[in-house]
């Protein structure tokens, strides 16, 4: 039997969890030759851990990759540890700070119109790929030439991530990564932020298409997940709640029942101690947030989905610590002005299909299909 799941597709995740929280709540793979964490509190206690650095980027200074692309990688505030995680997040937050409110149900019926929704469409290229992104870009500013080209490539750039990139894949990464940072230098030059300092100028430009790089995975996996809660789950808990309270409920509960984000990996870089079990210096940990979810001494009746649930809202799929996700806020206020649109707007929301398959990541877990039809 394999505990450590390989694949998405044909596989029952929350099975696979709910076993393994029970039997094995720690475990170490010898197959993979690394640590699995499932329970709550051993995933808590090593999102927390400051011996539990997050795997930094390899970086080949005689490969293909340009200049660019290896300053992103060694800039993002989600792949740096210590100082220059400090630095990076502060530039990330800089970045989020300024960005103005936007109306999601405006930039979501534009998306919709000139589509045929009625006869159906799909979800994630026409909404979930694109919606995140430009309230995003709308609430910066940025002019509609730039909004064209970076949703038009956003996937060609979220490649960057991928720790298994080729020689040619990277030969494609460049010019995206040449162009992203020429229009992110542009945009933090007209807005002053760096204030004429290369170094932090670097950290925002870079920090800035890292939160292009989110808005592909984490944010079009959201958007798809909350779109299936809301499909078989309204009319069955609060129906008449039409404010915007229930929705930040529902995806409140979407985001801990079934979270785009599954795991994440970090490295010891000490000896650390959990339970009864030892991690070794230079040992990996696969830290499954999605399982820790689920965990029956923190989640009354963790299978049900309930957004009457009181701490629902204690999900670690954005993560806590250093670490946590700075987007959280904006990411559910996406999630739940869709809902509130697609609700006050629409009787019908069909489901085109019954089979989904899913992309090949194994920290996000995210369908690659989700046709859809409104009426």
């Amino acid at each position: 039997m394999n505990d450590t799941i390989l694949s998405w597709n044909n596989t029952d995740h929350s099975a696979i969890y709910l076993r393994q929280l029970k039997e094995q709540p720690l475990y170490y793979d010898l197959n993979l030759k690394v640590w699995v964490a499932y329970s709550y509190d051993y995933c808590k206690a090593l999102l927390l851990d400051e011996n539990a650095y997050v795997p930094e980027p390899v970086i080949d200074d005689n490969g293909p990759m340009n200049d660019k692309v290896k300053l992103l990688l060694r800039k993002l505030a989600r792949i740096s540890n210590n100082g220059q995680h400090i630095a990076s997040r502060g530039a990330a937050m800089m970045i989020y700070e300024s960005i103005s409110k936007i109306a999601v149900g405006n930039v979501l019926e534009q998306l919709l119109c000139g589509i045929d929704i009625k006869t159906g469409f799909d979800w994630v290229e026409m909404v979930g790929n694109r919606l995140p992104i430009l309230v995003i870009l709308n609430g910066l500013g940025f002019n509609d030439e730039d909004r064209i080209y970076i949703t038009s490539n956003l996937a060609l750039l979220a490649g960057i991530m991928s720790s298994n990139k080729t020689s040619a894949d990277i030969e494609m990464l460049n010019p995206v990564v040449n162009r992203f940072y020429d229009i992110a230098e542009r945009f933090v030059s007209s807005n002053h932020h760096a204030n004429g300092e290369t170094e932090t100028s670097e950290l925002i430009i870079c920090n800035l298409i890292g939160l292009f790089i989110q808005c592909y995975d984490g944010g079009r996996g959201l958007l798809c997940n909350v779109l299936l809660s809301l499909k078989t789950h309204y009319n069955k808990q609060f129906a008449n709640g039409n404010d915007i309270t229930f929705y930040n409920k529902l995806v409140a509960e979407t985001l801990r029942w079934d979270p785009p984000v599954h795991n994440t990996r970090r490295i010891a870089v000490k000896e650390i101690c959990l339970g009864r079990e030892t991690i070794s210096k230079g040992e990996t940990i696969l830290i499954v947030l999605a399982a820790a979810n689920l965990d029956e001494s923190v989640f009354k009746d963790p299978g049900k989905f309930d957004i009457s649930r009181s701490n629902n809202h204690a999900h670690l799929t954005f993560g806590i610590g250093g670490h946590n996700c700075i987007a959280k806020y904006l990411s559910i206020g996406i999630a739940a002005g869709t809902c509130k649109f697609l609700v006050d707007n629409y009787q019908n929301i069909t489901i085109l299909q019954k089979k989904f398959s899913y992309e090949q990541q194994l920290n996000v877990r995210l369908v690659k299909e989700l046709f859809t039809r409104l009426s």
